[in-house]
């Protein structure tokens, strides 16, 4: 059974500054003018949820994390879940919510606690259109993550567990990546379970594969964290023909 989410009203905790702030780092408004990422912080919802807590997708809003992180997924009709991906801080989600009136087609939930900021799609979207430029930046994110999704879908359905492994840390490294010494670490808390579930996957395997990996110097594995330390192998894993 999910938990109901628990809102942030601690004092001083998530007011204009901090949402603005947030806002700033999201690649989505990064670039837009200080009066209207203040007019989206005045919009904003703060709320905070646990891990595991599944995030309502009723309400028509735009998403963004600003700490913590959220699996995306999906059921099938006989139970069974599977991971679609997983989205980090700063990251905006449910964008398509703004062109479309339509139930979302996946689920979100804390994948570790989490803040996210609730942005109304119906005031969101006056603000877009008090200055229309703006819709540029939401229609090229829409049409990066569409077009990162359909490689990711083919290099994950025609590979080997191998190579599936390597697209799946490659693509997370480009987005969530953060650079450490010797290497770029997944700036995302990923249990082999998770993994498992966003290959079709047992933990088992997910297990095997990483340890080949890290044998052969391509990554490293501490605590659900990996480091990429070679990226052209990983590369080279992924683009390897059956």
């Amino acid at each position: 059974m999910s938990t109901r989410p628990r809102a942030d009203n601690s004092p001083g905790q998530w007011g204009p500054d901090e949402r603005l702030h947030a806002l700033r780092l999201c690649p989505l408004f990064r670039d837009w003018p200080e009066a209207r990422l203040v007019e989206v912080a005045a919009i904003a919802r703060a709320r905070s949820y646990a891990r595991g807590t599944d995030v309502a997708a009723h309400r028509r809003d735009v998403i963004v994390v600003a700490a913590g992180g959220l699996e995306i997924s999906s059921g099938s009709a006989a139970g069974k879940r599977f991971v679609l991906g997983v989205a980090g801080a700063h990251e905006a989600l449910a964008l398509v919510l703004l062109l479309s009136e339509v139930r979302l087609p996946y689920d979100l939930r804390a994948y570790a606690d989490s803040v996210l900021l609730h942005l109304p799609c119906d005031a969101l979207t006056a603000i877009l259109d008090a200055e229309p430029i703006l819709w540029r930046d939401v229609a090229l994110l829409l049409c990066t993550r569409h077009g990162d999704s359909l490689r990711l879908l083919h290099d994950q359905t025609l590979g080997s567990l191998e190579q599936r492994m390597a697209t799946t840390l490659a693509h997370l490294a480009r987005i969530h990546g953060i650079e450490v010494e010797g290497g770029i670490e997944v700036g995302l808390r990923l249990p082999q379970e998770q993994l498992g579930a966003m290959l079709g996957v047992t933990r088992q395997s997910v297990n095997r594969v990483l340890r080949d990996m890290a044998r052969a110097g391509v990554i490293d594995i501490d605590y659900n964290r990996i480091t990429i330390r070679d990226a052209v192998a990983l590369d080279g894993i992924a683009a390897r023909q059956v």
